[in-house]
């Protein structure tokens, strides 16, 4: 019989993870609450798309937006990249766009983007290494059919500062010609705003517009990026395995438990409900949960009957999510795990199968480091029991403590889409206090699960 201790400390974990997710919540719509006004801010009347591809794409954008003129409005990234796709150009145009014959096609797809996006035009960029030297080939490509305004490369090499002024020198002539010129000063608003028609009173509708647009340009991402991607979701197949032996047992009660490769369905997803914001730590802290169960499990004892088993594991928790270098993601977690394995056995033989049932904190790093197409997965956990469950009720001074691992490929197979290959591991050692007298005696134990996971996962 299972001590009701341990009831109490499972509803307990469970209250903690609830309030810390409900105050996640809470952050999220105060959050939205607050900013009405640039969430909802009208567009500039002129707007131009940016996209840059290739290493430091980010920065390099970030550059640009800095020396736009205050009257032009930017398209929001992922508008444009639907824009792009159902213009036909689904992959990175890459080296095409600064090959003069072989971009035309490429240049045709950004042009009909830009007209679907209802751009004034598009600057886009390939950030590249051109005989070991580092430069971004940008273009402006306009409904204009003809010679292009900008066409040209700006070196990467240098500070931020000098590349930041070469930026200015490529593009701030064109920007200035189809920006719209800046609203006029009060005095002068107040001497011409009878002559105008449809605007309110106090003529200043453009400077808000204005002050709407440049917060909105903040908070920008780079939709199915592992780095800032709103949410994602996993599916797969997983052949777990669990062994579980004694260490100097003592009585004939002791009997090791092995089993491997027994198919279970998987499903676990991450939600970033801040990631479309510029707020420190908040954008990059996410929700994560994930269920996993063994299908047909079953045991025996030598040659005897099966007996019905269940494996099932729950994980929830939190995560914050870091970027490393260009494309490389750093994450620190923390949550709650229940994992179960239950050997449904007839009372006889329930007093020595390793019954468990586990009510785990978890805490971790974790990393994604891009290897040419592929990313790898690595990570490590520590995990401290709150609960154990039968196996360990039968001894006197049970002590439990546990580590996890993680490692993976993650290979793309389309646009957002990832098959992965991931091996997980848990280890739980126990050490015993037998006094005189007891039923069981032994050592300690060493419990561990091994899973193999196929899986498919789409990143948004």
């Amino acid at each position: 019989m299972r001590k009701p201790i341990r009831t109490t400390t499972l509803f307990l974990s469970m209250s903690l993870c609830g309030r810390i997710l409900l105050g996640l919540s809470a952050v999220t719509a105060a959050t939205f609450a607050l900013a009405p006004a640039a969430l909802a801010a009208p567009k500039a009347s002129k707007s131009i798309a940016v996209r840059i591809e290739g290493p430091n794409a980010d920065d390099i954008r970030e550059d640009i937006l800095a020396i736009m003129p205050e009257t032009l409005g930017v398209v929001d990234p992922d508008a444009f990249s639907k824009s792009l796709k159902g213009a036909g150009q689904t992959k990175p145009v890459g080296d095409a766009l600064v090959s003069k014959a072989q971009r035309k096609k490429a240049i045709d797809r950004i042009r009909k983007a830009g007209k679907a996006a209802k751009a004034e035009g598009v600057i886009y960029g390939v950030s590249r290494t051109n005989k070991k030297k580092k430069e971004v080939h940008l273009v402006y490509v306009d409904e204009n059919a003809g010679d292009l305004a900008v066409d040209s490369a700006v070196p990467l090499s240098g500070s931020r500062d000098d590349r930041k002024r070469a930026l200015e020198e490529l593009l701030g002539p064109t920007l200035a010609q189809i920006a719209p010129p800046p609203a006029p000063p009060p005095a002068e608003e107040d001497e011409v705003k009878g002559d105008r028609e449809g605007e309110g009173e106090d003529g200043d509708g453009g400077g808000e517009e204005r002050d709407a647009d440049e917060g909105g340009k903040g908070g920008e991402r780079e939709p199915h990026e592992a780095g800032s991607a709103l949410f994602s979701i996993e599916l797969g197949v997983e052949f777990v395995g669990r062994w579980f032996d004694y260490s100097d047992p003592r009585t004939q009660n002791l009997p090791p438990y092995s089993v491997f490769g027994q198919p279970a369905l998987s499903v676990s997803g991450e939600l970033y409900p801040l990631a479309s914001t510029d707020i420190a730590v908040l954008k990059g802290l996410g929700v994560t949960a994930g269920y996993a169960r063994a299908l047909g499990l079953n045991s025996a004892v030598g040659s005897g009957d099966p007996i019905s088993t269940t494996y099932e594991r729950i994980n929830l928790g939190l995560r914050e999510r870091l970027s490393l270098g260009e494309a490389s993601v750093l994450g620190i977690s923390a949550g709650l795990r229940f994992l179960t394995f239950e050997i449904d056995a007839p009372a006889d033989l329930a007093r020595t199968v390793p019954n468990v049932s586990y009510t785990l904190f978890r805490a971790g790093l974790d990393g994604r480091f891009p290897v040419g197409p592929i990313a790898l997965a690595l990570g490590a956990e520590y995990i401290l029991p709150l609960s154990s469950g039968p196996v360990y009720e039968r001894f006197t001074g049970a002590s439990v403590q546990g580590i996890g691992a993680l490692a993976g490929v993650m290979v793309p197979v389309a646009t957002g889409i990832e098959a992965r290959l991931l091996v997980e591991y848990a280890r739980f050692f126990s050490s015993f206090q037998p006094e005189q007298g007891d039923a069981y005696i032994a050592g300690g134990a060493i419990d561990q699960y091994l899973g193999l996971r196929l899986a498919g996962a789409y990143v948004y």
